[in-house]
């Protein structure tokens, strides 16, 4: 049953595919009684695997304390019957271990003495680099102007840094240890699971157990991009990359195909603690979580430690704002975002009218363009390059006129409707390829992949992306008459997204509203190395996250070879503190709104010339402000220290960056912005100026009001300070606007591609694979033995379950508690039987396939909280969840679901 007291209409937060969630067609609908439904093939698969917390920071005990703790665990869970395996053993990082469990048994062990925590160990793809069409291109030295966006280039030839003694770890998917880029580079090194690993195979397939061997060799290809990127050097391949005189340690989590996962990850971050590691690349992670999730915990044990940790936000951009992945969510972990690099190589065609050639994209989903395809390039009867529906169906008809498009090329604008739409109405109208050109400055990434598993038509023609301008210099043409003919060779282009955050890059803040990512760095559009074995040439253009990280770690070793004695702290202050804010790539917006949100970019783009030179450190270097409607205006003092021989003078201003919407998607339609004194004068187009004294320093007391706009929205900017010397500094900050409490946690789950919604969360039975939606009116309440059964799946194979109830819960935001509850046939409480703290959310509304992560499963094994067994009888299950933030005294700040009643036969 739904409380409207604590189930406000819900909001989406997942970009927009949720938006379709939230008002998609039969939303919320309550289905008829009876109408039970029948999980997916696929879907049936409960997590089952869990990272087991105790209590104590493993920093703080002894070998000996930590050892009859986790002792006394393993003989309190088999005492009270709970059958699980154990996976991994953890001692310096995180106290407690890696299980597989059932969702009944986890619970069990949750109720263990000692026990703080339980956690999904999480399935990591390695990060799909993207732009792999391009992998083949030529060495051109433009592609390499990254280096010269973060100054690392004059460092390497100025300053004369190569990283040289600095021990850099990279947990990847390990190296290519015949590339000429790293020969006698590597110092230290572990393969954790061999060859044939793939964490997403079933227990009893070949390649589901790891098999560690000594040689971390790469079979997959990000850890030798990574790896590239940070330290690689090789001269006669005209390649070098940020720190080529780092010493590399290499810990290889994945096998040659498929997936690793966060209890292995966590392993290997122990294992380069341990060889002494002093910088630490993490290009991997789980979208969605909290900075308490174990591998984020486990990062700023690092970084305490004296490990600087550098960590990719993740590439979720699309999934809107509280997606940047553990373990770069951790304090003081370095979570860096991805920058378009300035110069790009791309494909390209030339147009019979003249000029210089066009560069596109290739789109996904559909046909690469053939080297030397030459059409006639035509287009829809009447559109320009302002129409925002071109080749959109109109009540659901092709607007092209049957064979209109015949034997041509359609160049069709984006916008209003999906690019497949645009795409397929073209195919059908004769069309042999299409141009699509964005509708907005920069050069579009297009997936026109279907969304939905109903829709099976294919795109048989080559599609591609083109700039904005570019599309509008074509439209002028058509009439007089052009072809476009594609040319062999790519070339490189100006970016025109160069130097502004990378659109698939996540986006903050943190569930806790702290701010993150911390840093930009070029991610979007890099050369970097590959395995020898995958690609001859060695070398491609890649983008992603997780190849910002890496130029984030060589900087990082660059700086400790300048400075040995810099503190892992220290220097993460330095690289925020020096970074510059990036603009918007909507540009030609009304000042003062041209810089891109703060929870998209933090601090800015790293610069380790700035870095390197600056005197002066501003700490904090982050103002988190929580929820305007919680704190309102906030005071805070920012200090800045002079390290140096000669008092620093600053012009201090602030600095409004744009704001971002409850899904992301897209720039709010208001920019109203935060206000700010500094020092009690005001900073808004004006300047304060202050002034620190040599070896000493100065505070800045900074108030902070926020805008009303926009709402359950985030906002946020800088505080600016350029020096006399024409150094700067920045401090980012960032708020949410309203109440906080008011986004819903709880939402529903779609199967069918967004056109209708099942009421979540639901009562599911594991025999029968059939769950029963929230508010379903069953003739007769399900029955459950409490036993193990062996049934079929969907696929004909038998498989072993507990029948026992259990909940599918979708996730529409982080919860900061879950709490599971047994009633009893009159209503009454029977105690918590299971208790998850900082929960994750989904990553999807809309279900595909069982990768899709659009719920989660919460069983109960049919003990009570006293651990006795619950008599043959009816029961109900009570689902609460705290909001992130949330005040458990607070009725409104806990969402709760009632689940039908259920019958419970023991024989």
């Amino acid at each position: 049953m739904k409380d409207p007291r604590t189930r406000p209409l819900r909001l989406s937060l997942l970009g927009l595919t949720a938006l379709l969630t939230a008002c998609g067609p039969g939303h919320g609908a309550t289905p008829p009684a009876g109408a039970a439904s029948k999980l997916p093939a696929g879907a049936a698969q409960a997590q089952d695997r869990w990272f087991v917390e105790l209590a104590g920071d493993p920093t703080a005990l002894n070998a000996q304390s930590l050892g009859a703790q986790q002792a006394g665990f393993r003989a309190q869970a088999a005492a009270s019957g709970a059958q699980y395996q154990e996976l991994a053993r953890y001692r310096t990082l995180f106290n407690g271990f890696a299980v597989q469990a059932s969702p009944a048994d986890l619970g069990r062990l949750s109720r263990l003495p000692g026990v703080i925590g339980v956690y999904p160990v999480r399935q990591i793809s390695p990060p799909k680099a993207l732009n792999t069409a391009l992998g083949a291109q030529a060495l051109q030295p433009d592609v390499q102007s990254a280096l010269a966006m973060t100054g690392a280039d004059l460092a390497q030839s100025q300053l004369g840094l190569s990283g040289s003694g600095v021990r850099v770890g990279i947990i990847d998917t390990g190296l290519d240890l015949g590339h000429p880029a790293f020969q006698g580079r590597v110092a230290a090194g572990y393969d954790f699971v061999g060859d044939q690993y793939d964490a997403s195979v079933p227990g009893s397939v070949p390649g589901s157990v790891p098999e560690p061997d000594p040689s971390p060799d790469d079979c997959q290809g990000n850890g030798t991009n990574v790896a590239g990127i940070l330290g690689g050097n090789d001269p006669a391949g005209g390649f070098v990359g940020v720190a080529p005189g780092v010493s590399l340690g290499i810990y290889k989590v994945f096998g040659c195909q498929g997936t690793t996962d966060s209890a292995t990850l966590l392993t290997a971050m122990e294992r380069a603690q341990a060889d002494g590691m002093q910088v630490l690349n993490i290009s991997l992670g789980v979208p969605f979580q909290w900075p308490q999730y174990p591998t984020a915990r486990a990062a700023s044990r690092l970084v305490k430690a004296g490990v600087v940790v550098s960590a990719a936000a993740g590439d979720s951009g699309g999934a809107g704002p509280y997606s940047v992945a553990a373990p770069a969510l951790g304090e003081n972990v370095l979570a860096v975002a991805a920058v378009d690099n300035t110069r790009v190589q791309l494909g390209n065609f030339s147009l019979s009218s003249g000029g210089t050639p066009v560069g596109y994209q290739p789109v996904v989903g559909a046909p690469p363009a053939p080297v030397g395809l030459s059409l006639p390039i035509g287009k829809l009867p009447g559109s320009t390059p302002d129409t925002d529906n071109d080749g959109c169906a109109i009540d659901g008809l092709n607007p092209y006129a049957a064979g209109s498009l015949s034997g041509q090329a359609a160049l069709i604008r984006l916008g209003n409707c999906p690019a497949r739409e645009k795409i397929l109405n073209a195919q059908n109208a004769g069309a042999q390829a299409v141009v699509l050109y964005d509708n907005q400055p920069g050069l579009a990434s297009v997936n026109a992949r279907p969304v939905s598993p109903f829709d099976t038509a294919a795109i048989e023609i080559p599609v591609i992306s083109v700039r904005a301008e570019d599309g509008v210099r074509i439209d002028a043409r058509i009439a007089a008459g052009v072809r476009l003919t594609v040319n062999a060779q790519p070339q490189p282009f100006d970016n025109p997204s160069g130097n502004t955050v990378s659109p698939f890059s996540a986006s903050g803040a943190s569930p806790d509203l702290a701010l993150k990512p911390d840093l930009a760095a070029p991610g979007g559009w890099v050369r970097t190395t590959t395995p020898l074995k995958s690609n001859p040439g060695g070398y491609a253009v890649l983008s992603g996250t997780g190849l910002a990280a890496p130029q984030v770690a060589g900087i990082a070793a660059l700086l400790l070879q300048a400075r040995p004695g810099l503190a892992a702290g220290q220097l993460s202050a330095l690289l925020m503190n020096t970074a510059a804010p990036l603009p918007a790539l909507d540009g030609g917006l009304p000042a003062p709104v041209q810089i891109a949100p703060v929870q998209r970019q933090g601090a800015g783009l790293v610069n380790v010339l700035a870095a390197y030179s600056s005197p002066v450190a501003a700490t904090p270097t982050r103002l988190d402000l929580g929820a305007s409607l919680t704190f309102g205006p906030r005071s805070k003092v920012i200090v800045l220290r002079n390290g140096g021989a000669q008092a620093e003078t600053f012009r201090a201003t602030h600095v409004p960056a744009q704001s971002v919407g409850t899904t992301g998607a897209g720039r709010p339609a208001s920019e109203q912005t935060a206000r700010m004194t500094i020092n009690g004068q005001n900073a808004d187009g004006a300047e304060v100026t202050v002034t620190v004294p040599a070896a000493g320093e100065t505070e800045l007391n900074v108030l902070l009001t926020p805008p009303s706009r926009p709402a359950q929205g985030q906002y946020g900017g800088y505080v600016s300070l350029t020096g006399a010397s024409g150094r700067r500094l920045v401090v980012p900050y960032g708020g949410f606007v309203g109440n906080y409490q008011a986004l819903t946690v709880l939402g529903d789950v779609s199967f069918d591609g967004g056109r209708t919604f099942k009421n979540f969360p639901a009562l599911y039975n594991p025999r029968t694979f059939e769950y029963y939606p929230e508010g379903l009116n069953l003739a007769e309440p399900p029955v459950y033995t409490l036993k193990k059964v062996q049934v079929f799946d969907d696929n004909g194979q038998e498989i072993t379950v507990l029948d026992a109830p259990q909940l599918l819960v979708h996730f529409g935001h982080q919860a900061r508690r879950l709490t599971l509850d047994v009633l009893d046939a009159s209503g009454v409480s029977l105690g918590t039987v299971f208790t998850q703290q900082y929960v994750g959310r989904s990553a999807t509304a809309l279900y595909t396939d069982a990768s899709s992560d659009a719920f989660s499963f919460v069983g109960w094994d049919g003990t009570l909280a006293g651990g006795q067994l619950a008599p043959s009888g009816t029961y109900q299950l009570r689902l609460r969840v705290l909001k992130a933030l949330g005040n458990p005294a607070v009725a409104a700040d806990t969402e709760t679901y009632l689940s039908q009643n259920f019958t419970v036969v023991r024989e």
